[in-house]
């Protein structure tokens, strides 16, 4: 049996506006419960609240007995589904859910069953780029079906469905239901909830408004009417108020009259002498109920959302700190394999680093012996062969960005934060994969660029280096360690900015556009820039001749270390506190 949904003064506000207003309810076990309102009435908000996207101004909402964020392994104990179209679109369907089901220790198998369950199964391995909405939907709730939880929540799942689709959903969730599962399911849509859910909760402008049993709900509000047109109707209006009745205005000349049958009604017009130009009967639908319940009284309309962020015997009995950051691991590592533009983008950018490399070496070869005694002895060969890194460096600056800005672009950061509400603990996995995958890029480019540049040189008899020549080798190595911590600036810069274009800008001016134009600055400037500039000291790395004015090659990457490390403590910060 699973836990109930507990709402207690929720609310929430934005600035001025009030979006929850001291809402409680309690979703309980073993049925469906609907979240019915129009739209724009705070359901989304409400949902969003009760799955730690955003956090109460007042009130709490514990779910399973808990707040959200605290669940070890939230797919084990709730289901959620708050945007169908919340996937990668390059992704498929399985690497979507496998992505998901690793951060939360659940086998591959599932991943097959949760596909079969939906109706998935032979689209599977297709990108989600060719799913219809309807398709997505399925998606969705295949993946909120992931962990096998004791708890559903799911934001208007009905969308898109074809009427074979609603029919299968309606039955699974009473199925659930059934098994002892806690349903919650919010529409905007009367009708269907009549047929699915239990239970209701409408909300209206921010409050809640009816918390009830379905059943009850229908003994009140759907009855038979009289609908009533006359040329005087204030006379016939007071005659059926004096004689029982409840009289609904319509227009200027009829009203709905519930309580009196129409023979009754029609005899008080004909004493009065009142025509009636109409007399119908007309079932009041729940439909009708449901909009008259949530008509606006006049009070500012809802603002569009703002845009961003199972069981506990199921429970592994290994420590939960360790699993779970292995596993996010794995998760970040199988968003960064089935994204398919990533792993191009950074094998794509090594080859145009070392291709560069040779050509560059061999033209510096073929002109070596053009050159004067002073150039001769500027000539440097190792900084020769590593020219191209800056390809690989503002590539992986720009991957960085991506591990985070495209979360936030396709919304796919509301399930990764459903999964692994830790965001601390996300950002940090973000960080470790970003920073590993970008050393091995590094290091693989630079060692590939400066052993055949070196080849080029010689090929020419110009001066050329091994690994063993000065400062060689930490120049390759230290060029890894540049695109490492460029990398990780991309990431704090994307965390901070959750947006492509926004990161991708600034990181080109941070690496590109400030050196570029730093010697038109006023005195000193020009001189602090150079020496203490992050991106231009942490490239002292890369040389094997160091400037005497310029900080050491160690000392210039420490301060583009620290540089990183300082912009992703103030992105964690933020990643930590705003709402998604």
């Amino acid at each position: 049996m699973s836990g109930p949904i507990e709402a207690k003064g929720l609310t929430k506000r934005f600035g001025e506006f009030t979006a929850v207003d001291g809402v409680t309810f309690s979703v309980r076990p073993g049925q469906v419960t609907g979240f019915l309102g129009r739209n724009g009435t705070g359901k989304t908000t409400t949902l969003r609240m009760m799955l730690g996207l955003e956090r109460p101004t007042s009130g709490s909402v514990q779910v399973d007995g808990r707040p959200y964020a605290e669940l070890t392994s939230p797919l084990r104990h709730v289901g959620s589904l708050l945007d169908a179209r919340a996937v990668q679109p390059a992704s498929t369907a399985a690497d979507h859910l496998l992505a998901l089901a690793r951060s939360n220790r659940i086998g591959r198998h599932r991943v097959d069953e949760v596909l079969e369950i939906v109706g998935l199964a032979d689209v599977g391995r297709k990108p989600a780029r060719t799913f219809s909405l309807g398709m997505l939907q399925r998606l969705g709730l295949a993946a909120a079906l992931l962990g096998d939880p004791p708890i559903l929540v799911l934001d208007e799942p009905l969308n898109g469905l074809d009427p074979e689709g609603i029919i299968w959903f309606r039955n699974l969730m009473r199925r659930m239901a059934a098994e002892g599962r806690t349903v919650l399911v919010s529409s905007h849509v009367m009708a269907e909830m009549s047929v699915t859910a239990d239970h209701l909760l409408i909300i209206g402008e921010g409050r809640l408004l009816v918390d009830s049993e379905l059943k009850a709900f229908e003994r009140e509000h759907e009855q038979e009417e009289i609908h009533v047109r006359t040329p005087d109707p204030r006379l016939l209006h007071d005659l059926l108020v004096e004689a029982g009745g409840v009289v609904r205005e319509l227009d200027a000349t009829s009203f709905a009259v519930s309580g009196l049958d129409g023979a009754v009604i029609g005899a008080l017009a004909l004493r009065a002498g009142v025509e009636l130009d109409e007399s119908a009967s007309v079932r009041r639908s729940l439909e009708d109920a449901f909009m008259e319940i949530t008509a606006p009284t006049g009070a500012d309309v809802m603002p569009p959302e703002p845009s961003h962020e199972p069981s506990a015997n199921n429970a592994a009995t290994e420590k939960p700190s360790v699993v779970r950051f292995r596993d996010i691991l794995r998760s970040e590592l199988t968003k960064f394999r089935s994204s398919r533009t990533r792993p191009l983008l950074v094998a794509g950018s090594m080859a145009a680093s070392i291709g560069l490399a040779a050509l560059g070496s061999n033209a510096s070869g073929e002109h070596y012996p053009d050159l004067d005694q002073d150039e001769r002895r500027a000539f440097d060969p190792t900084e020769t062969s590593l020219k191209g890194r800056f390809l690989t460096q503002v590539t992986l600056g720009v991957l960085g960005a991506l591990a985070m800005t495209s979360e936030y672009d396709a919304d796919t950061i509301v399930p990764t934060l459903a999964a692994v509400p830790d965001r601390p603990r996300l950002l940090a996995a973000k960080a470790l994969t970003t920073a590993g995958i970008s050393l091995g890029a590094g290091l693989v480019a630079n060692t590939a660029a400066f052993l055949i540049g070196q080849a080029m040189l010689a090929r020419h008899d110009a001066p050329h280096a091994t690994f063993r020549s000065p400062g060689s080798a930490r120049a390759v190595l230290g060029g890894g360690l540049h695109s490492t911590a460029s990398a990780l600036l991309g990431l704090g810069i994307g965390t901070l900015t959750r947006s492509t274009a926004g990161a991708i800008s600034t990181l080109f001016g941070a690496e590109l556009l400030v050196p570029a134009f730093e010697g038109g600055f006023p005195k000193p400037l020009p001189d602090l820039f150079a020496k203490y500039w992050p991106t231009d000291a942490g490239a002292r790395i890369l040389t094997t001749r160091p400037a005497p004015k310029l900080l050491g090659p160690w000392g210039g990457l420490a301060v583009m270390a620290g540089a990183t490390a300082a912009l992703l403590g103030t992105a964690l910060t933020a990643f930590h506190r705003r709402d998604v």
